[in-house]
């Protein structure tokens, strides 16, 4: 129950924080404020909380962003599921309707796959590039190696773990490899395995 109620509250603050960016970098000059920061918040997702609802603990800035820690007051429907286990079954937040979390987990579940699918073809263009100056693939049995070979002179940025915090996999030879992020589950070789192979 902790664990996907984690994940909606994390679920929350990356929505605002996608929301509010494009606001507050655009900002020429001067700090975000408290109360600029609760109305990006309570507008998140489309949704609009009353004021009251979101109480802003701390503001700091992140390079041309910034972080925003808030307390969102949100009520979670809990009922009993398989096995006779409690579990979060829907979410609302201030007067509005409940949501299915089992939806939103889907959602962001979706969003983090479109990152992944992005990140692996990063790691593959920068892969083809090695493999044209060097006439063959990194050999390696992890991406942790992989990434030493090609960061910084084929990819800018160290890219080790995917959005469900796993790391991504990597198995390559001179002629091919198998590029992998173990998807939602976390588990390598099952069905919602995002994989890249030559």
């Amino acid at each position: 129950m902790f664990t996907r109620r984690n994940l909606i509250l994390s679920f929350l603050i990356l929505v605002t924080l996608s929301a509010g960016f494009a606001a507050l970098s655009a900002r020429a000059a001067g700090e975000l404020t408290p109360k600029e920061a609760r109305k990006v918040i309570a507008r998140l997702a489309g949704i609009d909380l009353p004021s009251d609802a979101v109480r802003v603990k701390s503001i700091s800035s992140f390079g041309d962003a910034y972080v925003v820690v808030a307390q969102v007051e949100t009520a979670f429907r809990v009922v009993k599921g398989d096995n006779d286990k409690w579990r979060v079954a829907e979410i609302r937040t201030g007067d509005r309707r409940w949501e299915d979390v089992d939806m939103l987990v889907r959602a962001l579940d979706a969003e983090k796959t479109s990152r992944v699918r992005a990140e692996l073809e990063t790691i593959v263009t920068a892969l083809e590039s090695y493999r044209r100056e060097h006439g063959a693939y990194v050999e390696a049995k992890t991406e942790a190696t992989l990434i030493d070979h090609l960061n910084p002179r084929y990819l800018a940025r160290i890219i080790r773990v995917d959005p469900w915090h796993t790391p991504y996999e990597y198995e390559g030879t001179r002629t091919n490899f198998v590029l992998r992020s173990a998807g939602p589950d976390g588990k390598s070789n099952t069905a919602d395995d995002l994989t890249v192979t030559r």
